[in-house]
């Protein structure tokens, strides 16, 4: 079973950096730049790991993360990673269902060896 993985940027410079970085994790990397392509990607797609690159979307109350996962099942992973925000902030995240939370500048080795994991548990 193929495993997908979906980064989720406003900016294409980070999203194509991090798809580099993860390139070599056997699985589909889809891309896209906000929550509308998300949407569409996970409506076609059994996704296992998303990676949000900006806590943006999230902070007006974490609806994007519902939306991203059906019937309240706590998958895909959900994984941000954002500058450094105030430990309330970081709270409110993961109780609106973030998975992981990791700040930028972030290490890619750990970010692939984090993603790793996850798509690894899935099997």
């Amino acid at each position: 079973m193929e495993r997908n993985i979906l980064i989720v940027s406003r900016d294409n410079f980070l999203r194509e950096m991090v798809r580099f970085a993860l390139k070599d994790l056997p699985a589909a990397i889809h891309c896209t730049a906000d929550a509308e392509g998300a949407a569409r990607v996970a409506d076609r797609t059994q996704l296992d790991c998303i990676l949000l690159l900006g806590a943006a979307p999230l902070l007006g109350g974490g609806r994007e993360a519902a939306v991203l996962r059906s019937g309240g099942v706590r998958r895909p992973k959900l994984v941000v990673v954002a500058w450094q925000h105030a430990e309330q902030t970081v709270l409110g995240l993961l109780e609106n269902g973030v998975d992981q939370y990791m700040t930028f500048p972030v290490n890619l080795q750990r970010l692939y060896a984090k993603v790793a994991g996850i798509i690894d548990t899935r099997i």
